[in-house]
């Protein structure tokens, strides 16, 4: 009898957890007028805040951004309309704590940490900028979208702007970013990435030409077609023991219905392999296992061994507009332990605050992570991770950069390891001929196919 109750017991609780990740999920028609009105077509707040250090939001980057010399094509975005704008303030170990409320947990541990380290805070400008296109389906999604049962991925006609512009929980914050406007509808890039020990040393950990696929976001359709709405293939072509590596995933709509796929191939084993264990806390081995798979840019892959809670939307200062750093030599950019302040452009922005926690039962390298995502990218822009004893782990600082000239954006990603002293930035274009494209010309799904990999690791 014992055994009858609990297993109700335990039905129950799975019921009510399922309905508590849908509630709400589908806004209505009144709540969904908001966009465009008091809210932003995507859900962000239209208005400046109450001192205006944060402006009003009046449309993000257009091509007329683009700063005199800039060479259309060129794949390159060194320059930006406010390089000649001066910091407003400076942050250190000395006055951290003056600041602490605005500072993530982990950029203030890091200031502690290094004590000549320093954030530079500059005017905040809300760059980000989209198409008409991508905006027209945002009141339709807040409408249509929800998430399945298990919160392990969505459903319902979505297409184009984010599925939950207005969310109701936590866990659909995390969709939005998921499925932001990064890259746009389809992007080649070549990147570098770098690992620098406690002792300042710098180690290639990869140079990669990527290419990436959102189908929902094909400006010639008006539906997605299929379920897969992110497909993206690395091609390694350095450090040498790295060259000819090729790494494709595919990410589904519905996560349940069809589980993230990876593939691998190696000049070694010259074949062509699934590759299941490219998840979760994997560390990923060609980054010298300094992130695990599901923290890359943030947070990717399935949710389903964390809680999530939505804590609330807070101003703070975060990484953000930084093309000086995307863009600068190896040699201006990275320090011992942290980047270089000179080329490093913080700016105050209100963010979507998440805590995620590790289920019972569940096994992961982290037991808790906080997650700040940005109100106009809907993307993470830092995060804390924390190790099963509860210590402070593992900083994450994202910066971005406006690709004015495709009205989409781009990021990077900036860890720090607390317990080793060391960090890797990566992707950043740092080295001659690195460079990335937006484009919203579909290529070939052919392009995105298994047997495809082969020929593209020929070294």
């Amino acid at each position: 009898m014992n055994i009858i109750k609990k297993a109700a017991a335990t039905l129950f609780s799975a019921a009510l957890a399922a309905m508590s990740l849908n509630a709400g999920a589908a806004v209505s028609e009144s709540e969904a007028a908001k966009l465009g009105s008091s809210l932003t077509e995507f859900g962000a707040d239209k208005n400046a805040n109450a001192d205006g250090s944060i402006p009003a939001y009046t449309g993000g980057m257009d091509p007329s951004y683009a700063p005199a010399g800039w060479k259309k094509g060129s794949g390159r975005y060194e320059m930006a309309p406010w390089d000649s704008e001066k910091p407003l303030l400076s942050i250190d170990s000395k006055n951290v704590d003056q600041h602490a409320a605005e500072l993530t947990a982990g950029t203030a541990a890091l200031l502690k940490k290094y004590p000549a380290m320093r954030v530079d805070v500059y005017p905040t400008h809300r760059s980000v900028g989209y198409s008409d296109k991508w905006k027209s389906t945002c009141k339709s999604n807040a409408t249509k979208v929800k998430m399945i049962a298990s919160g392990n991925g969505i459903e319902g006609p979505y297409y184009g702007c984010v599925p939950f512009p207005i969310p109701q929980n936590g866990l659909e914050v995390m969709w939005n970013h998921a499925y932001r406007n990064q890259w746009g509808p389809f992007i080649e890039q070549d990147f570098s990435n770098w690992l620098v020990d406690s002792a300042g040393h710098v180690t290639d950990i990869g140079r990669v030409k990527m290419e990436v696929l959102h189908p929902a976001l094909d400006p010639s359709k008006s539906a997605l077609e299929n379920e897969f709405v992110d497909k993206r293939k690395g091609t390694f072509k350095g450090p040498p023991s790295q060259v000819g590596t090729v790494i494709m995933q595919h990410y589904a709509m519905n996560l349940d219905k069809q589980d993230l796929m990876s593939w691998f191939y190696s000049q070694g084993q010259r074949r062509v392999r699934v590759a299941p264990e490219f998840s979760y806390d994997t560390p990923i081995a060609s980054y010298g296992g300094a992130i695990t798979y599901d923290e890359q840019f943030g947070f990717i892959g399935k949710p389903d061994r964390f809680d999530w809670k939505l804590v609330g939307k807070k101003e703070m200062l975060v990484p953000y507009n930084n093309n000086k750093l995307m863009f600068a030599p190896t040699s201006k950019s990275l320090a011992k332990g942290y980047l270089n302040a000179e080329v490093v452009r913080w700016e105050k922005h209100r963010v979507w605050v998440i805590e995620s926690t590790l289920k019972p039962g569940k096994r992961h390298v982290y037991s808790r992570r906080t997650f700040y995502i940005d109100e106009d990218s809907w993307g993470i822009v830092a995060s804390d991770s924390y190790d099963q004893g509860g210590k402070l782990y593992r900083v994450g600082l994202f910066p971005m950069i406006q690709l004015w000239d495709a009205q989409t954006f781009a990021g990077g990603q900036n860890f720090y390891d607390l317990s080793k002293g060391s960090f890797m930035i990566g992707p950043i274009f740092s080295e001659p001929g690195n460079y990335l494209k937006a484009s919203s010309t579909m290529p070939s799904t052919s392009l995105f196919a298994p047997d495809s990999m082969a020929g593209r690791g020929v070294r």
